[in-house]
């Protein structure tokens, strides 16, 4: 622990923003979509379809962005771990121990990693000294 620190990082996605994603990514997705409005009687079934693809998708998106975030900061970082996300938006809360001649390697990793997606909304607080027990 000795010359290490802990910094928090909050990762939070506007979850509308990663829908239109996946839609452009997907194209059974939008014809799903537009079948829930169409005026015939597989509306209910194309619902649920359509419900059932979303949610599976954004679970997908959300298991890779976290194991992107967690690799991308492994050489920046001695160690990371996850606790459980807070509230919709939160995908990833986690705390990460940096040696203090890599934070400026660390803090700028993450903001490299916020400004390279749109749809995320990365949060650091830290340093926060780490003391022996």
């Amino acid at each position: 622990m000795e010359n290490k620190v802990e910094f928090g990082l909050k990762v939070l996605w506007d979850r509308e923003a990663v829908i239109r994603e996946i839609e452009r990514e997907d194209e059974d997705i939008p014809r799903l979509k537009q079948e829930t409005d169409a005026p015939t009687g597989t509306t209910c079934f194309a619902r649920v379809q359509y419900g059932r693809r979303i949610h599976a998708a954004l679970q997908a998106r959300s298991v890779r962005y976290v194991s992107e975030v967690f690799d991308r900061l492994r050489d920046v970082s001695t160690a990371a771990r996850a606790n459980r996300p807070i509230g919709d938006r939160m995908i990833l809360n986690a705390a990460s121990l940096v040696s203090r001649d890599a934070e400026e390697a660390f803090e700028a990793r993450v903001r490299e990693m916020g400004a390279s997606h749109e749809a995320l909304t990365f949060k650091f607080t830290g340093p926060w000294p780490r003391t022996a027990s």
